[in-house]
């Protein structure tokens, strides 16, 4: 049996941008300072297929025709975040405003863009700790004609670096499940520190 596991190694000094790498052997490497490592892995990894962008911020899985009650796709985005420790009010009004609100957005433009009508109901949206760090959880149900499908989305802020898990499924409770098995596997992991840049030398360079 083999196992699906995708690593991220992101860099804490992020400039000009966030620098991601993806491998499936740099696990039993120290990570290095300043930076953390997230690594992905799928319960039950013969039920799923793995895919992932090219540039590492991207992973997507998929259960296997007939391996699943209904279809399941399970996905992992990472970005930069907007903050290494979110404030708890603005956090709150995230979950409760910004998110719900950006998702129907998202919606919107798919409506457009299909010429189709779809319409996204926020079922809860909260803020949470998962694996230690502040993070937000939301459940939509998206309507589309007379079909349906759950969307289970985490967010966590992972101090530089954040991760966003999206569970979708027409069967409400293998969203959830998919979601919690995802997580509970994932792993995040910390570097030391990174030694204070010497102000006076230029960027780039190593202060002897």
């Amino acid at each position: 049996m083999k196992t699906l596991v995708a690593t991220v190694l992101c860099a804490l000094v992020l400039a000009p941008g966030l620098s991601l790498a993806q491998s499936a052997h740099d696990g039993a490497k120290p990570v290095k300072p300043g930076s953390i490592r997230v690594t992905t892995r799928a319960p039950e990894p013969d039920k799923w297929n793995a895919q992932r962008s090219a540039n590492g911020t991207k992973r997507v899985f998929q259960c296997k025709p007939l391996a699943c009650a209904a279809s399941q796709t399970v996905s992992f985005v990472f970005s930069k975040s907007p903050t290494g420790t979110p404030n708890p009010e603005a956090l709150e009004k995230f979950a409760n405003i910004d998110l719900p609100k950006s998702i129907r957005a998202a919606s919107a433009a798919r409506e457009v863009m299909s010429d189709g009508a779809e319409k996204v109901e926020t079922l809860a949206s909260k803020t949470a700790t998962l694996k230690g760090y502040p993070s937000v959880i939301n459940e939509s149900k998206v309507t589309r004609g007379q079909t349906s499908s759950f969307v289970q989305i985490a967010i966590i802020f992972a101090g530089p670096v954040m991760i966003r898990i999206q569970s979708s499924s027409p069967n409400q409770q293998l969203a959830q499940k998919a979601l919690d098995q995802f997580v509970e596997l994932m792993q995040i992991e910390e570097g030391p520190p990174a030694p204070p840049r010497d102000k006076r030398s230029p960027p780039g360079t190593q202060s002897l």
